[in-house]
């Protein structure tokens, strides 16, 4: 017996992909249309939430884009992905210690995240820490070589 909603799935599926091409093409307004078609569907869709939430935050609307990207963390709190761009936002916001504790949860679900290490570095930089943020510079650039 086939799934009744198998068809809806490749439909997302295939949305996600076509959202995910036009916004690496910088065609925001045809990925944010898609994304939202997506969240029409299925407005727990934990990627379409997150992606819509980093294409927020690329338009400045960064208050938007941290409530995105938390509901997408609620309904997946595993990947870190989410909470490495939601360090992004947090910093650009200039909430550093949450920018900070994103990576480190990041960090703590993927030992092995280069750009999680970078962003870190990146904010201990800022802070002017720069002895730690030269070691994490130093473990993104090995992971990097990997």
């Amino acid at each position: 017996m086939t799934n009744p909603l198998s068809h809806i799935k490749e439909n997302t599926d295939t949305l996600l992909d076509s959202a995910l091409q036009c916004h690496n093409a910088g065609k925001f307004q045809k990925a944010e249309q898609s994304y939202h078609a997506i969240l029409e569907q299925d407005p727990n869709h934990a990627d379409a939430l997150h992606l819509l939430g980093v294409l927020t935050h690329q338009t400045d609307q960064h208050k938007r884009a941290v409530q995105l990207i938390e509901k997408a963390i609620r309904l997946n709190p595993s990947n870190p992905f989410y909470y490495c761009n939601l360090g992004v936002v947090y910093r650009t916001l200039e909430r550093l210690d949450e920018s900070a504790a994103c990576y480190k949860k990041a960090l703590e679900i993927k030992p092995d995240y280069a750009d999680a290490f970078n962003n870190l570095a990146n904010l201990f930089r800022k802070q002017g820490r720069l002895h730690e943020a030269a070691d994490l510079y130093r473990k993104a650039i090995g992971l990097r070589r990997k």
